[in-house]
């Protein structure tokens, strides 16, 4: 399959301030990622806040600059790629859709801007698919002059997803497009989600931590874990058999329904990693209750293993 977007050994560090006479301290966000999103495909990358999925999404749309490593689209280097067509086949659905839509400007407007900035047709022309494009996601033309502040939050969303798809793009960031939003209508935005994706045939890069989410829609999973992807595979395979240590505590976490059984325990510890200060060797070994002799000096790759790839000393034992 066709490789649309993919990253080669990208990082992104930040200058971190720790008062007004202290150094800064480099905070490294991204840290040697590599992945490639093939045509037609879901791709989910999961794991705990601040493990780096965000700034990693933002590098595939070309809102951040990595530090280092490259982002190409299509075979070229995004840097070499004027803003405008980077936005033409890449768009982005943000978290929050109450602060990504412009609260002064009409729904159709908003939704009819992608093709006002590539200045694809007249106006009656962009109004009319604008319109179109709101009913195929579900929300009716009565809408269309209707304004932000008089949607609900799944309305919103809808208009958001509209905005993504009126310029057909090859790849849609979806950056925990559900988790603002009530979850009687999580699964509604989901499922549109998935019918748009088989409809259109747009590529889709899932950024979530609901494990239960990603299970529902992804084909295949990276799994990030302090800047860093610790596992990568076909869902079915990843949900079935996880592979490394971090991926299975992240699976046994989630909660049950059945009751008296409470909050699972992990065996993780109730402290999270310093990302300013990460660990020798691996970085999840200080929370790994399988850890020997390599872990805390070695720091493991990733490499082919069950079908996908893994960075763990325990996959070679």
């Amino acid at each position: 399959m066709t490789i649309l977007i993919e990253t080669r050994d990208v990082s992104r560090a930040f200058a971190v301030g720790r008062g007004l006479f202290a150094k800064k301290r480099m905070l490294h966000a991204v840290n040697g990622v590599s992945l490639a999103v093939r045509e037609g495909e879901v791709l989910a990358i999961v794991g705990e806040s601040g493990c780096g999925k965000s700034t990693l999404a933002k590098m595939l749309l070309g809102l951040l600059a990595p530090s280092a490593g490259a982002v190409l689209i299509g075979g070229t280097d995004a840097r070499s790629l004027a803003r405008v067509e980077i936005a033409r086949r890449v768009q982005p659905v943000f978290q929050d859709p109450y602060s990504s839509l412009n609260p002064r400007r009409r729904i159709a407007d908003i939704v009819a801007l992608p093709l006002e900035v590539h200045r694809v047709g007249a106006s009656g022309e962009r109004r009319r698919r604008a319109v179109e494009m709101l009913e195929r996601v579900g929300l009716p033309a009565r809408l269309a002059p209707a304004y932000p502040g008089q949607l609900s939050g799944g309305q919103r969303q809808r208009v958001a997803i509209a905005r993504a798809l009126v310029m057909q793009p090859e790849i849609v960031i979806c950056d925990e497009p559900t988790s603002a939003l009530d979850v009687s209508v999580q699964s509604q935005i989901l499922n549109l989600l998935m019918d748009l994706q088989r409809e259109l045939g747009t590529t889709l890069v899932f950024i979530s931590h609901n494990l239960a989410v990603v299970e529902h829609i992804a084909t295949r999973v990276a799994v990030m874990y302090l800047g860093r992807v610790v596992e990568e595979a076909e869902a079915g395979a990843l949900f079935g058999a996880p592979q490394h240590p971090y991926t299975q505590a992240l699976l046994a976490s989630a909660l049950t329904p059945e009751p008296g059984l409470g909050v699972p325990d992990l065996g993780l510890g109730p402290a999270f990693p310093d990302p300013l200060s990460p660990p020798a060797g691996c970085a999840f070994h200080p929370r790994c209750n399988r850890r020997f002799a390599p872990c805390d000096a070695v720091e493991p790759v990733l490499q082919p293993r069950a079908g996908g790839r893994v960075a763990c000393h325990l996959a070679g034992v």
